[in-house]
């Protein structure tokens, strides 16, 4: 399979940021670690849409990396919880927005918090079987103002966790920042623990006076966070044996970012010190699927990601149905 490297990031964020006491909050008081929420988040307003924040995004990456979303864009990848319209994906209109006419685009529907993964591992399987050369991947986060901020919702103690935003990565067949593995994992026997509900009984798509929230009771959480601890640090070693890479040589962590006691169980599963495990939960809560995309502009603006550092970035999704991991090895030559 031909080389293909993770060249760059950038983020879209809303600018309306929130804070704890919009859900009624104090952010260090006492509850169940899995919902103690950031001090802000940001949320999307009525007027923004999903393709809107990707295509700020992309312009951004654009004049950043120097590159024309017409010219040198050959596959579009797009996740999001929710699209403009029903029916149809997010692809075809980003595609009018940016003027551009890629071989391929996709809409991906699952995967959630990991989806930025499962989408690498898609372009370097289109780039590997076509004449694609390049790939634009796409995460949108958007239920935080969408959903969790619903007068009704707001209240319960999950709405303050997740926090909207947009993150966007340029994929590129060529050795500049190889990624030496991916490794996925499909586990269905989880599918069905993540559950959406409303009081009134009414599944989702059914008109309804109530509003729509997440359904975790206590035995349920206690399983998702018992199985999240062990599955992330476990696909990342997986992910490190195929790049032949010992997991102690690790640089840098990208994980997707639930609260804050998966990220301190990951990192000390995998011996990461705290500096070198990049996320943005508390200026920007949960941040599903980009918060992976995220992560990598504010390593890059730190300057975390020095020539030949090897970044793993790894997560699962719902209630564990996924997982996966990747190594890249940054400025390798």
């Amino acid at each position: 399979m031909s080389v293909m490297s993770l060249v760059g990031a950038a983020s879209y964020m809303p600018p309306n940021v929130v804070g704890s006491s919009f859900f009624g909050q104090d952010p260090d008081a006492a509850g169940h670690d899995m919902f103690r929420g950031p001090r802000h988040r940001h949320h999307v307003t009525e007027d923004e849409t999903t393709v809107g924040m990707i295509e700020k995004a992309t312009r951004k990456l654009a004049g950043r990396l120097g590159i024309s979303p017409k010219r040198d864009v050959d596959i579009i990848l797009t996740n999001a919880p929710f699209h403009d319209t029903c029916f149809t994906g997010s692809g075809a209109s980003l595609c009018r927005a940016l003027d551009c006419e890629p071989m391929w685009v996709i809409d991906l529907a699952n995967t959630g918090c990991v989806s930025f993964v499962f989408m690498m591992e898609l372009a370097r399987s289109l780039m590997a079987s076509s004449a694609a050369r390049t790939a634009l991947v796409c995460n949108v986060q958007h239920t935080g103002g969408r959903i969790f901020a619903h007068p009704e919702t707001r209240l319960k103690p999950q709405a303050a966790i997740p926090g909207d935003g947009c993150g966007v990565a340029y994929l590129v067949a060529n050795g500049e920042n190889p990624v030496r593995s991916i490794v996925t994992r499909t586990q269905p026997e989880f599918a069905d623990d993540m559950r959406v509900r409303c009081d009134g009984g009414q599944r989702w798509w059914e008109m309804r006076d109530t509003p729509l929230y997440m359904d975790f009771n206590p035995d349920r959480i206690a399983s998702i966070v018992k199985r999240g601890i062990t599955l992330v640090p476990e696909v990342i070693r997986d992910a490190c044996r195929a790049a032949e890479l010992p997991p102690e040589e690790l640089d840098l962590l990208i994980t997707n970012q639930p609260n804050r006691t998966f990220l301190e169980k990951w990192r000390q599963s995998l011996g990461v010190a705290e500096e070198r495990h990049v996320h943005s939960f508390e200026e920007h809560g949960n941040l599903f699927g980009a918060a992976m995309p995220v992560s990598l502009e504010a390593a890059a603006q730190q300057g975390l990601l020095r020539a030949g550092s090897h970044l793993a970035i790894g997560g699962f999704s719902h209630a564990g149905d996924y997982a996966g991991a990747a190594i890249v090895e940054w400025n390798a030559s």
